[in-house]
């Protein structure tokens, strides 16, 4: 008898563990796998490791669909300027410098959010400049509000 005892006190045992274990598997799927889209300091990051590998492409497709627009409107000027020997594009306008002699940032902070706008500070030992981001098509880009408003 005190076998039998032993064996259904096992299988509670192992019944309540696998009871556990169910819950335990249920709660973590309930919050889920999500991972949350990258913020707008993901944004300035990119648009960094893009200048400094010097990807004129990745550049333009982190500025904002206004900055963009910008571009394609001096390049559509300076093609008009030159006549018909040469047709700038907005690829052509963007000039990347060497980052050799330029400190890396030490860190990128957000430091104002609010819908679908924001600031990022990057700071490196040369000092602090802020960057302001818009969401646009769920994904944050990069916007230059004084950029081009001397047409």
């Amino acid at each position: 008898m005190a076998l039998a005892l032993t064996s259904r006190r096992g299988a509670l045992a192992a019944a309540a563990s696998a009871l556990a274990a169910l819950a335990l598997a249920i709660a973590v799927l309930g919050r889920g796998c999500r991972v949350d889209d990258p913020g707008p300091d993901a944004a300035v990051h990119d648009l960094l490791q893009a200048a400094r590998t010097g990807d004129r492409q990745a550049v333009f497709e982190l500025l904002s669909p206004s900055v963009q627009q910008r571009l394609d409107e001096r390049a559509q000027n300076a093609t008009s300027l030159v006549g018909a020997n040469r047709r700038y594009t907005a690829m052509d306008l963007i000039s990347i410098g060497s980052f050799d002699d330029q400190p890396a940032p030490t860190e990128l902070r957000v430091v104002e959010q609010y819908g679908d706008k924001a600031v990022v500070e990057v700071e490196s030992s040369a000092g602090r400049a802020r960057i302001q981001l818009i969401k646009v098509d769920g994904r944050w880009r990069i916007e230059l509000p004084e950029y081009g408003h001397d047409l």
